[in-house]
């Protein structure tokens, strides 16, 4: 689910900071331009609850266009998996699997709109609704995915306090059920704060939790923390490692996120 210089469009469950005012804040001025890129690469690895490990490296594409209140975000990514099959890159239960297999391909394509309907130099806070929709394009014959289109609804607060942002989320998502499965529809949510040291560093956490897809699965449940660094008025880097607590969460990961605006 994490990090800040991830677009909240991106697929990588594991590092998606899900606040829209958050990034933005942390990354003082990059909101200024309309126009923003993002690539990097995130490695995971856990057992899921299985006897046996699931490796994936995770290579997104985020496009981020802004205008005015509304906010438009286009994530596309490349996957490397190695493991029994038995889950999704995200967690997800899958049915079948068992034989260790190393995979490769496409992942889902995902969307979001942000519009920001109070702002905090005007209420005091941030709060933003979020329209997200996953489209199943990844091969779920590979596990890549579930192959089915998922659609989400989710609130965002954030309020500055000097260098400290602390944001709350939370969000609600209709899920897809893949052969095999029958998945619930789910809350999720997550809490954080960022932090800025100087005009150039900031650093952060975030807990993420995600109610269990099936009645005998596990809910995800992570933490992350992440520095960021703007390199210039239109470049900014990220790094990012991952802890997970639950058997839809992976065990750790870590990566790297870039992004330039124009």
């Amino acid at each position: 689910m994490f990090l800040a210089a991830l677009l909240t469009a991106s697929a990588a469950a594991h590092a998606d900071v899900n606040n829209p005012n958050l990034i933005d804040w942390l990354n003082d001025g990059l909101d200024d331009y309309k126009l923003s890129v993002g690539s990097g690469l995130d490695y995971s690895v856990g057992d899921y609850g299985e006897t046996q490990d699931t490796e994936t490296w995770f290579l997104p594409l985020n496009l981020k266009y802004q205008t005015g209140r509304y906010t438009l975000r286009l994530g596309l990514s490349y996957i490397w998996m190695t493991g029994p099959q038995t889950v999704t890159p995200d967690g997800e239960p899958l049915a079948g699997g068992g034989v260790v297999t190393t995979v490769q391909g496409p992942g889902d394509v995902t969307a979001s709109l942000v519009a920001n309907v109070l702002a905090e130099d005007t209420a005091g806070f941030d709060l933003d609704l979020v329209g997200k929709i996953k489209f199943g394009t990844a091969d779920e014959n590979k596990a890549l995915g579930t192959g089915e289109n998922d659609y989400g609804l989710q609130v965002s607060l954030f309020r500055s306090f000097g260098a400290w942002g602390p944001y709350l989320d939370l969000g609600y998502r209709w899920k897809g059920d893949p052969a095999g499965a029958d998945y619930r529809n789910v809350w999720y949510g997550s809490v954080g704060t960022g932090y800025r040291i100087n005009k150039t560093w900031s650093a952060g956490a975030d807990y993420g939790w995600r109610d269990k897809l099936t009645a005998t699965s596990s809910p995800v449940s992570e933490a992350t923390l992440y520095a960021n660094y703007k390199v210039s008025d239109h470049n900014r880097i990220n790094l990012y490692g991952v802890a997970g607590f639950s058997d839809a969460s992976p065990d750790w990961g870590l990566g790297f996120t870039a992004t330039h605006t124009f």
